[in-house]
């Protein structure tokens, strides 16, 4: 025998070696191949080995479920791409925002299309009605499959059928697509140009930025977004992750070391005995440690969001505004099984905050046990149901409409959704720009 194929025998036989003693000490996954092989051989029925492996995942994953893990989940061969999509913040497509409008619902441009996108090349108008789709009638379509038909391979070609404001017969206009990248930092409006404004009306001293997800290029747009601030001469931030569900640990560790002097622990994660796994210390490069701050949360501001709250309120580096955060404290990593076919999203770890106080909220945890982030004392802004579903309507209404809250397509809006009540403001919103006025006021 050569050498080679020598080599090869042991390495083949340290392989299975390994994989029979990991079965030997759980003898559960002996026991999981040995059922799928009676099924596979046995059955009356014979199900697709997809079907038999995505029950079986999804069945583990009710187990973790049922004892409290609510955010492990397994993501198959179908779901996979629109899950990496929304980290990696980018797809294929054309560049358009588009909702069911009217009545009956038609589909409807919302806005101009992003700048630099095939759209914005093409002859695509806010206010266009979307009648097909290659051809197929959107009238009776769900938007999963609008969705679906918009976005896909780059380079590919789409023709979509649209009928312009003022207009009554359609028009073929026919887009390839490119890369979309997704932001995830806003501002407060978009101007005419459709970029976002990121000045606090009335008060160009104060920047306000809005984090929608950490993602995977949220800490570059953010870096560049503050340094266009900076430049433009703020004195104070506003931080606004108000229904921020969180996402990637290192853009939320990016963002809060920007604030800090260096050597400041940020956050640690602990595995399910109580270890600290990683521990994340500031390296103070970020050049804005005196930067007076404002960040506002609400009870949907969760993961990513509470370790940026609780970080920059640990460090009296911001006053925190508004209502209790949601109390997810929970690492996830994102495995690919399947030969990278499908996704298991697995909860691994807890966070801490730079005190050592927990994050995460139990299932039987109460309002006086010790998770999440609380505003400052003098600095909360509770909300009922009808008043946070008010300011949502609010708060979407201007990113989608911009500066013509008063146009055609906001008469849509307030037939279909309701209006708005003229008396409404951003109270949390009012009381952070109230109190860095008064901040900046004192050092005149």
């Amino acid at each position: 025998m050569s050498l080679r194929n020598l080599l090869y025998f042991v390495a083949i036989t340290l392989l299975s070696y390994v994989c029979y003693v990991r079965a030997e000490q759980n003898p559960y996954a002996r026991y999981v191949a040995a059922s799928y092989s009676v099924i596979d051989r046995w059955s009356l029925v014979s199900p697709p080995d997809q079907e038999l492996f995505d029950g079986a995942m999804n069945g583990m994953i009710e187990v973790l479920n049922k004892r409290g893990d609510e955010h492990s989940m397994f993501v198959d061969q179908l779901e996979r791409d629109n899950f990496q999509e929304d980290l990696i913040q980018e797809f294929g497509g054309i560049g358009v925002r588009i909702l069911q409008l009217g009545d009956p619902p038609q589909l409807t441009v919302i806005g101009p299309p992003e700048p630099g996108s095939p759209a914005f090349s093409a002859d695509i108008r806010a206010g266009d009605r979307i009648v097909a789709i290659d051809g197929q009638p959107t009238d009776e379509m769900k938007m999963r499959d609008v969705l679906r038909l918009v976005r896909g391979a780059i380079g590919s070609p789409v023709t979509l059928s649209v009928i312009h404001p003022g207009e009554k017969d359609p028009t073929d206009v026919k887009i390839v697509r490119a890369v979309i990248t997704v932001e995830s930092v806003f501002g407060d409006l978009r101007d005419e140009q459709n970029k976002w404004q990121f000045l606090v009306p009335g008060d160009n001293r104060i920047g306000y930025v809005r984090i929608a997800k950490f993602g995977d290029k949220t800490l570059d747009e953010f870096t560049d977004v503050l340094a266009e601030l900076n430049s433009a001469g703020i004195k104070a931030l506003i931080l606004d992750v108000r229904d921020n569900y969180g996402g990637t640990l290192d853009a939320a560790v990016g963002i809060s070391d920007l604030f800090l002097r260096a050597g400041q622990p940020i956050v640690t994660t602990r595995d399910r005995d109580g270890e600290i796994r990683d521990r994340f210390v500031s390296t103070g490069r970020g050049g804005y440690h005196d930067l007076p701050l404002a960040v506002l949360i609400n009870h949907n501001s969760a993961s990513a969001s509470e370790i940026l709250a609780a970080c920059l309120q640990d460090y009296n580096r911001a006053v925190i505004i508004g209502e209790r955060s949601y109390g997810k404290g929970t690492v996830q990593r994102i495995m690919q099984i399947e030969s990278g076919r499908s996704l298991l999203k697995l909860t691994s770890a807890t966070y801490w905050r730079p005190s050592g106080q927990n994050i995460h909220r139990m299932a039987d945890a109460k309002e006086s046990d010790s998770w999440g982030v609380k505003p400052d004392a003098e600095f909360e802004v509770l909300m009922d149901e009808d008043q946070y579903l008010t300011w949502r309507k609010y708060r979407y209404r201007r990113d989608l409409l911009g500066e013509h809250q008063d146009g055609p397509l906001a008469i849509q809006f307030d037939e279909q959704d309701g209006k708005i009540p003229e008396q409404f403001t951003d109270e949390a919103l009012d009381l952070a720009v109230g109190y860095l006025e008064s901040q900046l006021n004192k050092k005149q």
